[in-house]
């Protein structure tokens, strides 16, 4: 294994192929201060010029992120309190930029909810395509017991992830979820004991190795695309992504592979 630090985030590749990114300040509840969001950006931003085949997200000790820094809205020196405009400008924004970076990264992108994911921790698993938790952590959007809305993607992601009555309720009331909890409403798609999500989380990223990358990256941008448009302009988007697989080198491989009954070069195989 190789790894790397960047200040509050650690980057490991657990296996070729598939890097494990770890939110690294637990003692602090890996909360989103600026630092932790410069690492953040500068780290994504990284991945979305050479991405890996699949990306874990996680967090360190017992906390994946417990969201905003709240202490900097009553700070006198941080900027931040009683200053709404700059409260939302540049912080909140910062955050949603971070956010919007992971949700738009060309490879899938596997929250491993290892602990508490509150406020913005939530909203940073929502980014991602994919979401194990471990049966001992807690999910949900508590802003409103603290006099606050949710601002880095919680309102408009909840909405088209589980329906307007299930993600009101969530947001409208503040209450954590459980495991189970989340999994009945579709917030995640497993839940595991928690000394088993790190191998989980691995054995699912794994099945994207036999897949070709750009056709997995085509896949991903089309069907974030198509989400929110006309079935029209869904219908266009989608055949646009069919004509940029076909140009890609990698459709013939695949389809050579297949004929030849034998592995396309880009499978990578499972350890």
């Amino acid at each position: 294994m190789t790894e790397t630090a960047k200040d509050h985030v650690t980057t490991e590749e657990v296996r070729p192929g598939i890097l494990r990114l770890t939110l690294a300040q637990g003692a602090r509840m890996n909360t989103l201060t600026w630092e932790m969001l410069d690492s953040l950006l500068a780290t994504f931003r990284s991945l979305r010029a050479d991405p890996p085949r699949a990306l874990i997200v996680t967090g360190q000790d017992r906390v994946f992120c417990g969201g905003a820094h709240l202490k900097y809205f009553v700070d006198p020196e941080s900027g931040l309190a009683d200053n709404p405009r700059a409260a939302r400008d540049p912080y909140v924004h910062r955050i949603l930029e971070v956010f919007d970076t992971v949700q738009w990264l060309p490879c899938p992108t596997i929250a491993a909810i290892n602990g508490h994911a509150l406020g913005g921790g939530m909203e940073l698993a929502l980014a991602c395509d994919f979401r194990l938790m471990s049966a001992s952590a807690r999910i949900g959007q508590p802003e409103v017991r603290h006099g606050l809305v949710p601002g880095g993607n919680g309102i408009q992601q909840l909405i088209r992830l589980i329906g307007r009555e299930a993600a009101l309720d969530m947001l409208m009331s503040g209450d954590a979820l459980d495991g189970e909890a989340a999994l009945a409403r579709g917030l995640v798609s497993r839940v595991v004991a928690p000394d088993a999500l790190a191998a989980e989380a691995e054995t699912f990223a794994a099945r994207f190795l036999m897949c070709g990358p750009d056709a997995v990256a085509l896949t991903k941008r089309a069907a974030l695309r198509a989400a929110d448009v006309p079935l029209a302009e869904a219908n266009r988007i989608a055949l646009d992504a069919v004509f940029d697989a076909f140009s890609n080198p990698e459709s013939r491989e695949g389809i050579t592979a297949f004929v030849e009954k034998r592995k396309p070069s880009y499978y990578v195989a499972d350890e």
